[in-house]
């Protein structure tokens, strides 16, 4: 699989954290992603499936972007997935995939219906497990793609009030 440089470039930026306050995991079997995308009838976008062949999802300071079958933590993509959709009281529509948790109850998610000429949208959605969404009255897209978020809410959120060490500023 041939990387995007965004996401080259992001995981560089994120090798700049000690080991103290970032976890990466192992690269991703790709057979797993096809078991995902097979067993929920729903494709990944391509810049997650590209952060998984270089970590299976990563942890820095507590903020957390899943993986697909975290043998240490059975909180991963598979489980998010099943649990929003189908063990909640206001489960989330199909099309959304929940891969970070903000921590309070909410996620932030692909939506997979958004298609362009290029193929799915890498665009960022963010439901909130305690709103009642309308056809009307939808999750807010808060970033353009994976990049964008990872760039913001992990490093720059992170940068502002740690240094790379997790040292507090």
């Amino acid at each position: 699989m041939v990387k995007n440089k965004h996401i080259v470039q992001i995981f560089k930026e994120l090798s700049k954290f000690s080991e103290r306050v970032i976890t990466f995991n192992s690269p991703v079997n790709e057979s797993l992603i096809f078991k995902f995308e097979k067993e929920n009838d729903i494709l990944l976008p391509e810049e997650y499936k590209q952060l998984l062949s270089i970590s299976n999802g990563l942890n820095l300071m507590g903020d957390e972007i899943f993986g697909l079958y975290d043998i240490e933590n059975t909180y991963d993509l598979f489980e998010a997935y099943r649990f929003e959709h189908f063990d909640v009281i206001r489960p989330m529509p199909k099309y959304l995939i929940p891969f970070s948790p903000d921590g309070g109850g909410g996620f932030y998610c692909f939506d997979t219906r958004i298609y362009t000429n290029k193929g799915f949208s890498n665009q960022i959605v963010f439901w909130s497990t305690g709103y009642i969404y309308t056809d009307v009255d939808l999750p807010e897209i808060t970033h353009n793609s994976m990049c964008d978020f990872i760039q913001e809410c992990f490093i720059e959120w992170t940068l502002e009030d740690y240094d790379y060490n997790g040292n507090e500023r």
